[in-house]
């Protein structure tokens, strides 16, 4: 997974890194291959297919190589870009100064003020997070490597022992998938779009973690002896969904975990699609388009997609308050919250097409100018039908009611047609106002 500034979306602060390390943990596994077991991919003979010590220089080469050939490249002409073995504290510090400059520099207070806020709308756990800076030093701890783009080099984290499982082989493989988009495409020019959201930038963390996710398995299949052209690829995206909803089913935070869940899965089941219809052009043509949103990832295949609502107009605050802060939490994280709330995974199906009537929404946070500094949250979400606002509204307010969450003095949740409003004022004397400036954030 690429580390950059590739999300500007306020509460993606946080899952920019969560996503930047998740999905390639530490995992030990023996050695999942046997001699003369693995089954070399058509045009791609010349590799040895077996799994080796990621520390060593020639096995990196060797991966590299092939990765580029899976992908329809020249396996010869591929130029491996550079590796290093660092510690996981030297590696906290080269991820930290890859990120010179990001993107939406924070203010003392206001990180510990956006993550109150989340907590209020209950798309963050209660005291889950402490302190930005903390976020690194705990991920990092379970990651094999990553890639940087800001250096355009792959960093291996070594331990002190040798790597030759399959699942290091394949983090790895993922990560050299990273080095050749980039090169192809230069990721960062994703950071540089206008008008970037969390929901944005989670699509397009779907495309470009999908893509490698996608190779990772193709690789570890061939590795373990699978014909590709046999694989029942329905099942395998299939069960990449699966995955998806199962780790969806325990999240109490979607807001931050979204980016190390969404794009290895969901993600990953949309570039395996477009893949199967025409290789790897046809993801290429996609980083020409990025998706602009979780439901174009989600959406069902072969159907039209439907426009998504871009809410641009600010509801002023009340006299006494200031704005801090905007986002998207997309189709994705409210069928993470809902199947969350539900507690069954069988409830998946119908959830997950409730959401695909989602057709955007934001939310907008607030702070009084006083000591107390109180918080104030309007959020909007539209739909493509007043029932699927309806079926909103009531789980929603399923989640304000929990007793493990923070209970503001007042909150509303009411149904405007085919939109869902929801507004939360800690100071409940104020929060008719705050219901009547809900209306005022309109596409």
């Amino acid at each position: 997974m690429p580390s950059s500034k590739m999300r500007h979306g306020w509460a993606a602060i946080v899952a920019g890194a969560v996503g930047l390390l998740s999905g390639c943990a530490e995992d030990e596994h023996p050695p999942l291959l046997a001699d003369g077991r693995a089954r070399p991919v058509e045009g791609c003979e010349e590799f040895s297919y077996r799994s080796c010590d990621v520390l060593d220089h020639a096995c990196q080469a060797e991966l590299f190589q092939l990765v580029a050939c899976l992908r329809g490249g020249d396996a010869r002409a591929a130029e491996l870009p550079p590796v290093r073995l660092l510690s996981e504290s030297e590696a906290v510090a080269a991820v930290l100064d890859a990120a010179t400059e990001p993107a939406a520099p924070l203010v003392d207070g206001q990180f510990e003020a956006m993550a109150h806020a989340l907590e209020l709308l209950g798309l963050l756990e209660p005291g889950l997070l402490g302190a930005e800076s903390d976020v690194l030093d705990v991920m990092i701890q379970s990651v094999v490597a990553l890639y940087l783009p800001a250096t355009r080099e792959v960093i291996i984290i070594d331990r002190g022992r040798a790597r030759a499982d399959l699942d290091a082989n394949g983090v790895l493989a993922h990560e050299f998938v990273h080095a050749l988009q980039d090169t192809e495409h230069d990721l960062s020019r994703f950071d540089q779009e206008p008008n970037q959201d969390s929901d944005r930038s989670l699509a397009v963390s779907a495309m470009i973690e999908g893509e490698a996710t996608l190779y990772q398995l193709l690789l570890s299949l061939a590795y373990s002896g699978e014909r590709l052209d046999n694989v029942d690829y329905a099942r395998l995206f299939t069960s990449l969904r699966g995955q998806g909803d199962r780790l969806a089913l325990g999240d109490a935070s979607p807001m931050v975990t979204a980016p190390g869940i969404f794009p290895y899965t969901y993600g990953a089941r949309y570039m395996g699609q477009h893949w199967l219809l025409g290789d790897q052009p046809a993801l290429d043509q996609i980083f020409e388009r990025p998706p602009q949103s979780s439901l174009e990832v989600m959406w069902r295949e072969g159907l039209e997609l439907p426009a998504v609502q871009r809410f641009l107009v600010l509801p002023a605050p009340l006299s006494g308050y200031h704005f801090l802060a905007d986002d998207v939490a997309g189709a994705w994280v409210l069928f993470s919250k809902l199947l969350e709330l539900a507690g069954d995974l069988t409830a998946a199906p119908a959830l997950r097409e409730l959401v695909l009537g989602w057709r955007g929404d934001r939310f907008w946070v607030y702070q009084s100018d006083d000591a107390e500094a109180a918080a104030a949250l309007v959020w909007r979400i539209d739909w493509q039908d007043a029932e699927a606002a309806a079926q909103f509204a009531e789980r929603y307010a399923a989640e304000l009611n929990r007793a493990d969450r923070p209970h503001p003095a007042g909150q509303s949740v009411v149904v405007d047609g085919v939109s869902t409003r929801v507004v939360i004022a800690e100071r409940e004397a104020d929060l008719p106002a705050w219901v009547l400036r809900a209306s005022d954030g309109i596409p």
